[in-house]
């Protein structure tokens, strides 16, 4: 098959067309699969975003939310004359550290009467020691907002433990801060447990 002359400038024209193409095309391809293998680049789409660095190691969280159960003496009678029969069965497992057999009771007595905040601040300790921080953290903050309780000092230093267990230490911190600023039983231990969180300068 014989070519013009005329048509061979086009075919030229459109060789060299495509050849371009595939040498853009190959370009292509190697820079996305050198994007793939450098880090930080070619991943960005579905990376995690990373929180910012915590000025305290992963492996001291543990330590410095552990603590033991504050020690329970028994107080003024729950108000209105409610009588406390589960209160004081599962205060009975807490003295013994069945802490996880408090909490079925400790939640009823907090159930049958809300204004009794001896059962939510124990039910909340319950619930901390036994793993489930959420609920434990919102047993505690509930004790705090009831005001001024004998139970609200207390409640802020177990809420910070609860909060550092969580590596919410910001809201740990506040909760130290607080609990410094009342000038109670408990400010050495909060200022040395806040001494440990603060971030390094």
């Amino acid at each position: 098959m014989k070519i013009k002359p005329e048509d061979r400038f086009w075919i030229y024209i459109y060789g060299f067309t495509a050849f371009i193409m595939l040498v853009a095309m190959g370009v292509f391809g190697w820079l996305v699969w050198i994007s793939g293998h450098e880090p930080g680049v070619g991943r960005v789409a579905g990376a995690r975003v990373q929180a910012p660095a915590s000025s305290i190691p992963d492996e001291r969280y543990e330590m410095l939310a552990a603590f033991r159960a504050p020690e329970y003496v028994a107080e003024t009678p729950a108000p209105n004359g409610f009588q406390n029969a589960d209160f004081q069965k599962a205060m009975q497992r807490y003295a013994r550290q069945d802490f996880a057999g408090a909490i079925p009771e400790l939640r009823a007595a907090a159930n049958a009467m809300p204004g009794f905040i001896a059962a939510r601040f124990y039910l909340g300790i319950c619930l901390l020691l036994t793993g489930d921080r959420i609920s434990g953290i919102q047993e505690l903050r509930a004790v705090i907002e009831a005001g001024g309780t004998p139970y609200q000092e207390r409640a802020r230093f177990y809420l910070a433990k609860g909060l550092i267990a969580e590596h919410d230490v910001s809201r740990a911190r506040t909760q130290l801060e607080s609990l410094i600023a009342q000038h109670g039983e408990l400010e050495k231990q909060a200022t040395a447990l806040l001494a440990q969180i603060r971030p390094s300068s």
